[in-house]
């Protein structure tokens, strides 16, 4: 690829029509790959920082707080655990206190698998370690409500 210099010279009236000819002049020169990969390049840098909640826990010493970041990779891992199951997208709500009061996991899901189990194993995989993780403010109950959403089916091995 070769480099070019575009000098854009903004003076007097028209230079905003320069400028704007100018951005016209760029776009013409965008390169197909680009086009093609600009979604998946645009979702990586807004996943790359984002400030993340607190969430409470307890254990005997008393009350502490966990990044929410750190909830969904522990939440990811566990479900990584479940023969036949991989995490897609992971969502964690909390209400008052920075309490857990939600967890959405999406999952993919073996091609042949029996779905309500599978989604048995991962709801019990999730609530296991949410107990590791909070301590006595991980789900009891009704308190935090657990969805598991299958989004996704597949027969190749290398999806799981």
């Amino acid at each position: 690829m070769s480099e070019r210099t575009v000098s854009v010279l903004v003076a007097g009236p028209s230079g905003a029509e320069r400028a704007s000819r100018a951005a016209q002049l760029l776009r013409l020169h965008t390169d197909a790959g680009w086009v093609a990969m600009r979604e998946n390049v645009l979702a990586r840098a807004l996943r790359t920082f984002r400030p993340s909640a607190p969430v409470r826990g307890r254990h005997e010493l008393g009350d502490f707080f966990v990044s929410s970041a750190v909830v969904v990779d522990q939440l990811r891992r566990a479900v990584e655990a479940v023969p036949f199951a991989a995490p897609d997208t992971i969502t964690c709500v909390t209400g008052d206190g920075e309490e857990l009061r939600e967890v959405t996991i999406e999952i993919v899901a073996g091609y042949g698998r029996p779905l309500l189990r599978l989604a048995g194993q991962v709801h019990t995989a999730a609530h296991a370690c949410l107990r590791q993780l909070l301590g006595a403010l991980a789900p009891a109950g009704e308190r935090v409500h657990s969805h598991v959403h299958i989004g996704h089916i597949t027969a190749d091995p290398r999806l799981l």
